[in-house]
């Protein structure tokens, strides 16, 4: 048995996170060594340690929020029993493999320049699969920071494009690309979580991290013209009590109110990616340039697989409502899923003729 941590944003309440999060578990713990041996994996739950723990006077609605989300986790979740920083060196004597990714742990606006997140603490092999730096652009002093961690990566792997360039500007090292972890997954493998619909298909599925004049005025013009129910999900507890977004779904839910939509309008990076899975059509749409800040993720992505028209910045004169031409997409996305399983297994292999030689 090959013995694999990973590490995250884990134990959150944004539906994105928590899904990527069961997507590599259930890919790692899918892989089978070429010498066959399985892999095991568990989370370090790092955002309940008590040095990071989140605490906030919105504590009551992140608890309405947690209880939708902690079912999910401890059926399809396994956690290191650890509960502080200082204990994460003693995975040392029981790992033998490390891997930090994916979504935007190496965003300093999330890390917090928390050096557990690029596995300073690790001594075995370690690399990071899809890790995120959800921007364009990073300050060189947050560089510094993160510079020797890193660099002591066996391997580096992100998710975008733009991070692939950060780390060759910033690093002089090339960083493969790869696909976000719920790609690893299939159509069909995500349509076995969902529970099962119990209402009329056919609505417009709207969520948005954060609601924008431009967001307003399109699902109000998408609503006009196809006479349809809008159906919102909120992102997080300031939603819910400045926007009156009450529906707080669990995440199979929120999948499958996404799934059997007409429409999606989001301005989520995986609400993004589910649509295209899904065969959805849909809107993202952005409060500023689609290549700029945080809109990288979406633009990246979509630029290509070819859907780069599927993102807005403003609102067209005509919105498009014509079915979207998956075919040749879907082969694109089957590709990515290959060469990201391949370099996933690659490097769980390379833990283990590591292990071995000790």
């Amino acid at each position: 048995m090959l013995n694999v941590y990973g590490i995250t944003l884990d134990h959150t309440i944004n539906y994105g996170s928590c899904l990527q999060t069961y997507a590599l578990h259930k890919a790692i713990t899918g892989i089978e060594l070429s010498s066959g041996e399985q892999c095991s994996y568990q989370l370090i739950p790092i955002r309940t340690f008590k040095e990071i723990a989140h605490r906030t006077y919105l504590q009551p609605i992140i608890a309405l929020f947690r209880r939708r989300f902690a079912s999910f986790e401890n059926k399809h979740l396994k956690f290191a029993d650890l509960h502080s920083l200082e204990e994460l060196p003693s995975l040392n004597e029981k790992a033998d493999a490390f891997v930090c990714g994916s979504d935007v742990i190496w965003n300093p606006d999330f890390s917090k320049n928390q050096l557990a997140y690029y596995l300073d603490f690790a001594r075995k092999y370690k690399f990071s699969y899809a890790a995120s730096f959800g921007k364009a652009e990073i300050d060189e002093e947050a560089i510094n920071v993160v510079r020797k961690p890193i660099s002591e990566l066996n391997e580096i792997s992100v998710r975008e494009k733009t991070g692939a360039d950060l780390i060759m500007r910033f690093f002089g090292k090339t960083a493969s690309v790869v696909a976000d972890p719920v790609l690893l997954l299939t159509r069909d493998e995500w349509e076995s979580v969902l529970p099962g619909s119990k209402q009329k298909k056919g609505h417009i599925f709207v969520y948005i991290t954060h609601l924008n004049q431009t967001m307003k005025e399109f699902i109000v013009k998408l609503k006009k013209t196809t006479g349809l129910k809008v159906i919102y999900s909120a992102y997080g507890p300031k939603q819910v009590i400045s926007q009156g977004m009450l529906l707080v779904q669990t995440p199979q839910k929120w999948l499958q109110l996404l799934h059997d939509a007409e429409y999606v309008v989001t301005n989520s990076f995986h609400a993004t990616v589910f649509s295209v899975l899904f065969r959805r059509k849909f809107f993202t749409v952005t409060k500023n340039d689609k290549d700029k800040g945080i809109n990288v993720r979406m633009n990246d992505f979509l630029t290509e697989i070819g859907l780069g028209d599927r993102i807005f910045s403003v609102i067209p004169k005509q919105l498009d409502l014509s079915e979207i031409a998956y075919d040749d997409i879907s082969r694109k996305i089957e590709t990515m899923r290959e060469q990201s399983l391949e370099f996933l297994r690659g490097n769980l292999e390379k833990a283990y003729f590591q292990k071995t030689d000790y």
